[in-house]
């Protein structure tokens, strides 16, 4: 797809009616949306339980995060102790790529959703950030090992550990 047409595309996209930049979303976004990973994980709230927000989430990845929203899922990444977080966001998206462009694709947007909604509910069963940086960060042996957050790069991955979560929230046997 060449670049003009790649504009219209998005330009159409953001017409929409119910789009994020459009109208008819109760849910704010972000102004910035680079700031959106931060945001996720700093309201603490399950992201895939409201179906506005999941269809406004779709709908921004749809379109394109900014490529500034990597450095910003990197920025929280650090702040929750994970190990080598720049290396981490290099496997979402490298860093040569990023250089190149302005925004992400689908999938790397949906990548990047994906892991600051997992940060967002961990934060949210474990009540305070420490103890959900303390899960995610660490071998779990639910997981064989791996870290939370290292499974998050994958939907399977990610599926099995809010499942880890839920069970959590609701006290169910693991």
């Amino acid at each position: 797809m060449n670049e003009k047409s790649d504009s219209a595309t998005k330009n159409k996209l953001s017409d929409r009616p119910g789009h994020p930049r459009g109208h008819g979303f109760d849910c704010a976004l972000p102004a910035d949306l680079a700031r959106l990973p931060a945001t996720l994980v700093r309201e603490a709230r399950p992201v895939y339980g409201d179906p506005g927000r999941l269809e406004q989430l779709r709908l921004v990845a749809e379109d394109g995060l900014p490529v500034d929203s990597v450095k910003v899922l990197q920025a929280e990444l650090k702040r929750f102790g994970v190990r080598r977080p720049s290396a981490f966001v290099n496997r979402i998206v490298p860093r040569a790529t990023r250089r190149r462009r302005e925004r992400l694709t689908r999938e790397e947007g949906e990548a990047v959703l994906r892991v600051a909604a997992l940060m967002a509910l961990a934060v949210y069963v474990w009540g305070e950030e420490e103890g959900a940086a303390e899960f995610l960060a660490h071998p779990h042996p639910m997981l064989r090992g791996e870290a939370p957050i290292e499974m998050a790069l994958s939907e399977v991955g990610v599926r099995h550990v809010e499942d880890i979560l839920w069970d959590l929230h609701y006290g169910l046997p693991l």
